[in-house]
């Protein structure tokens, strides 16, 4: 468990955004079952009312996408090479974020990748059945919707369509991010484990997994559950624990730098 993490902080504009959609996710369910059985001026008010939401959803997420997402991103890689590498490369400190007493090198680096993909993958994994449920639900919304289109707003479904896709497209997202860290672990494992390092010639190839790493991260931009990983927290680490152990590095220190 981290000691210290400077880095976290960041994050809590995106989790504040993130619980906003959510809020706005639910608030529109809500109101598109009031709308199925509206009328009149009442049908009008709920229809603004859940453009507005709609709205406020999708600039929400473009804001965090774009922005608060982006930064937190961007410190965590170089806090991870801060660690891996003992350089300086940001003022914010992280102590005990990575569960591993490797020595500064590239095998460090690797290592502290490996064990976020370890984490990453697992608790992504959980977040699916919530993820479909609100997938559903939204499917379900723009049909209601669609229904009331004859006395309604054209504007009510462009932005309900809108707001839909951007929830399907989550979820779809959600499963090609958990499918493409579980084959990407798997080959760290076997190179790290099964196999072993013992020639310099692997490094390389190390590196080109951390590289894949951080560009499915950066790609499908999976804000993480933070409740899934306290939850979990101290199973998944005595877990990490013993795959740590199992790590295979034959070389010398000098061969692992880079």
């Amino acid at each position: 468990m981290s000691k210290r993490d400077d880095v976290s902080r960041l994050y809590m504009p995106s989790q504040k955004l993130g619980e906003f959609c959510a809020v706005t996710f639910w608030l529109n369910c809500v109101l598109s079952i009031v709308n199925m059985f509206a009328h009149g001026i009442l049908f009008n008010i709920v229809s603004v009312v859940q453009i507005a939401l709609a709205l406020g959803f999708v600039s929400a997420s473009v804001i965090d996408n774009g922005v608060f997402w982006y930064n937190a991103e961007n410190e965590r890689r170089k806090s991870n090479l801060q660690t891996a590498f003992e350089i300086r490369l940001s003022e914010l400190e992280t102590d005990g974020y990575y569960n591993n007493t490797v020595s500064p090198s590239m095998i460090k680096y690797s290592t502290n990748t490996f064990e976020s993909n370890y984490f990453s993958k697992f608790i992504a994994s959980k977040m699916l059945k919530y993820s479909a449920i609100q997938s559903i639900l939204a499917v379900i919304i723009l049909i209601s919707v669609g229904w009331l289109i004859a006395d309604g707003s054209i504007l009510l479904i462009i932005s309900q369509t809108i707001f839909s896709a951007y929830i399907v497209e989550g979820t779809v997202y959600l499963v090609i991010y958990v499918n493409r860290l579980n084959i990407l672990y798997d080959k760290t494992y076997t190179l790290l484990v099964t196999t072993g390092i013992h020639t310099s010639k692997q490094i390389p190839i190390l590196l080109s997994y951390c590289i894949e790493y951080e560009c499915i991260k950066a790609h499908y931009k999976i804000r993480l559950d933070s409740k899934i990983f306290k939850k979990y927290n101290y199973e998944l680490s005595k877990k990490w624990d013993g795959i740590y152990d199992k790590i295979v590095i034959d070389l010398p220190l000098n061969d692992t730098a880079m």
